[in-house]
């Protein structure tokens, strides 16, 4: 059982990026001024509480009372930015916040970051033979779905890191291809199991300001 859940774990490892819905990547600034990346609408995100509002002051006699100047109102919720043109910056934190959802085990997000015409190819050298994995939409939304649920069960985690991308923007700015390796080292209660090298090859595109993932290949193979 352990030998299937690892093979899962590499698995989710593997397809960090592959993903398969239509949905938006908003992007969005927190409460300290910082840009992240998200799949729920900025508004949505969950921000600190309001401070408790201070009593009025009491009103002072003669003609100066009640004249006191408004303060000014607080700011509104970030809105979510439509992407105009793609930029490496733009590429590369959406690459970034893929391997972040991985790690949170978070499917459905990892699936709100791709095309409707996505395709994938999955070569997974942790068994011989090694396995082969290709489809759309549906078949990367299963196996995403699948490694999320069987590493929870068998208490696996990861923690994934990318190396420099090899980004190209085409000249209109409405697609771009990028190159990279990413690790992800997974450990079963704690202990270290294993660290997936996958070397990735994927094209993204803009899709009504939205950035989604339009063609992933991957090949990964266990390195410890």
């Amino acid at each position: 059982m352990r030998n299937v859940l690892l093979l899962l774990a590499t698995l989710a490892a593997a397809v960090t990026t592959s993903t398969a819905s239509a949905q938006h990547m908003f992007k969005c600034t927190n409460d300290k001024g910082q840009t992240t990346y998200s799949d729920r609408a900025c508004e949505q995100a969950p921000r600190p509480a309001p401070p408790a509002p201070r009593p009025a002051p009491a009103a002072k006699a003669g003609p100066a009372a009640g004249t006191a100047a408004a303060a000014p109102a607080p700011a509104g919720p970030a809105k979510p930015e439509s992407v105009a043109k793609l930029t490496a910056a733009i590429v590369e934190g959406v690459l970034q916040g893929a391997l972040e959802l991985a790690d949170r085990r978070d499917y459905r997000a990892q699936c709100a970051l791709a095309a409707p015409d996505l395709n994938f190819k999955l070569t997974d050298h942790s068994s011989s033979p090694a396995g082969v994995y290709t489809g759309g939409r549906a078949e990367i939304c299963a196996l995403q779905q699948e490694s999320a649920q069987a590493m929870q069960a068998g208490g696996l985690r990861s923690s994934s890191r990318m190396n420099k991308a090899d980004i190209r923007v085409s000249a209109e700015g409405t697609q771009a291809t990028a190159k990279y390796e990413s690790r992800a080292a997974i450990s079963v209660e704690g202990q270290h199991a294993v660290t997936m090298l996958c070397t990735r090859d994927e094209v993204l595109g803009l899709y009504s300001g939205v950035v989604l993932y339009k063609r992933v290949t991957a090949v990964c193979r266990p390195v410890g």
